[in-house]
């Protein structure tokens, strides 16, 4: 019995200093991974360097309350909070970026709310901002863009620290980032991550809204909202602009505004209070696996043009019906929504290369962007232009239409309080297709439809494909 313990014992100790000795080889190799990585040391750096740009921003309301016996008194509300980071700074003002929703009013369906006579969105009645020292400033509404969801506002007498921006085009899936800002209202905070995919759409824009986000699990709470995704760089790589949770907490699927895409709003936003939008003049549709395969294309991450624009920027390069874009300055798009991002992103008057699917072969298009406004003038003015002599009146909707060689009539007059300008209808709209006839091929068939007491029209209205109807006085 004795030797039997006695061999257990010493078969113990030598296990014993067997794993203490692997326990300091592991320690030891542990050791020299630690020091050989960087990562650690590159966070705290960005931290230094881009957190002196992040700023908390808190909204607030003023209202008047009435009170027993001493009239009524005005109070301040706070509404909400998030997060911006300055991007401009000269001449003793600093400018800093965040999201609509932060700045700007919504109602109770999270629609941004405007002013019934301009148009305008509202901003909250007062917006304060922090910065990293404890220091509070008033911030001074500069401009918003609903449709992308970024604001300017700037802060006055002061020049903080600008970042720097990435081409967030470069930025790929796997990419290590941090997540910038002030969430919950604990004060700032960093949190790492990666890039878990590019071009995604939550819908949450709605469908004249933008987006192509970066997808990232560095953990953005609420209060994240328009702060900065920085790359290990220490360069902005994207505006943290949501969520998808279940109950409303980080669970690791984050979306930021692409930084191509943000800083071109921002910089036009700081220059006029207003987005200049860059158009091609092209209308489009998705492509799928079976239409790929058909079509013979690559990938069927492309997009189908289905119509374009006469006098536009796609026409000028010699873009057709059915073309297929595949991509652009030689990065595959994923689709309608990162296309009409990069449209967006895109500089008015700088050429982009398209790379286009036609009759199984790929062919490039130099085109170049015109702003919005002066597209709206081009079709306006080559419609009525190109409209021949003859006219088909429709005096029960209070329209006179006419033809040219493109496509559907072309609207050439609309009579005051008349139905049609009741709908909105304005001359060189383009009637498209009405409903229970179909599709509209110059005025030919059309002179009778006066006589129906209603038209439900296809209607290509400043840019735009709209359905509407008409009732016949």
């Amino acid at each position: 019995m004795r030797l039997s313990l006695l061999v257990c014992l010493l078969a113990a100790m030598a296990l014993s200093g067997a794993d203490t000795t692997d326990r300091t080889e592991m320690q030891t190799e542990l050791d020299a991974i630690a020091d050989s990585v960087k990562l650690p040391r590159a966070f705290r750096l960005i931290h230094r360097l881009v957190g002196p740009s992040v700023v908390s921003i808190h909204t607030s309301e003023r209202f008047m309350v009435a009170r027993w016996g001493q009239g009524l008194e005005e109070r301040e509300v706070e509404t909400g909070e998030g997060s911006g980071f300055v991007f401009h700074a000269a001449d003793g003002a600093s400018y800093i970026v965040t999201n609509a929703h932060v700045v700007i009013r919504t109602d109770r369906e999270k629609r941004f709310i405007r002013d019934r006579a301009t148009g305008a969105p509202l901003w909250y009645d007062s917006v304060q901002l922090a910065t990293l020292d404890g220091r509070m400033h008033q911030g001074v509404p500069v401009g918003a863009d609903p449709q992308t969801d970024l604001a300017v506002l700037k802060i006055e007498g002061v020049e903080l620290p600008p970042v720097r921006w990435a081409d967030s085009d470069m930025t790929a899936v796997g990419d290590w980032v941090l997540a910038l800002g002030y969430p919950l209202g604990i004060g700032y905070s960093a949190t790492s991550g990666i890039i878990s995919a590019t071009a995604k759409s939550t819908g949450i824009y709605g469908a004249r809204g933008y987006e192509s986000f970066l997808q990232t699990d560095a953990a953005i709470n609420p209060g994240n909202s328009g702060g900065p995704l920085v790359d290990l760089r220490g360069r902005v790589i994207g505006v943290n602009a949501n969520i998808v949770s279940r109950g409303g907490g980080n669970v690791g699927i984050g979306f930021a505004i692409p930084a191509n895409l943000a800083r071109r709003v921002a910089e036009d936003l700081q220059d006029d209070g207003l987005v200049s939008r860059p158009m091609v003049g092209i209308q489009m549709s998705e492509i799928d696996q079976t239409e790929a395969d058909q079509l013979g294309i690559p990938s069927p991450h492309a997009i189908r043009v289905t119509l374009v624009l006469p006098g536009s920027p796609a026409e000028d390069a010699g873009i057709k019906d059915d073309d297929i874009v595949l991509a652009i300055d030689g990065r595959p798009i994923g689709g309608i929504q990162p296309f009409r991002s990069r449209i967006a992103a895109a500089r008015i008057g700088q050429e982009m290369q398209f790379t286009v699917w036609r009759t199984g072969v790929e062919q490039q298009f130099a085109v170049v962007p015109v702003a919005e406004e002066d597209l709206r003038e081009r079709i306006r003015t080559l419609s009525l232009e190109a409209a021949t002599e003859q006219r088909v009146a429709w005096p029960g909707y209070g329209l006179l239409l006419g033809e040219d060689q493109q496509r559907g009539a072309v609207v050439l007059r609309v009579a005051e309080d008349s139905p049609a300008a009741r709908a909105g209808l304005q001359a060189s709209d383009r009637i498209l297709k009405i409903h229970q006839h179909g599709a509209v091929q110059g005025l030919d068939g059309i002179e009778t439809l006066d006589e129906r007491t209603e038209l439900v029209l296809d209607v290509f209205h400043r840019n735009r494909l709209y359905i509407v109807r008409l009732r016949r006085e």
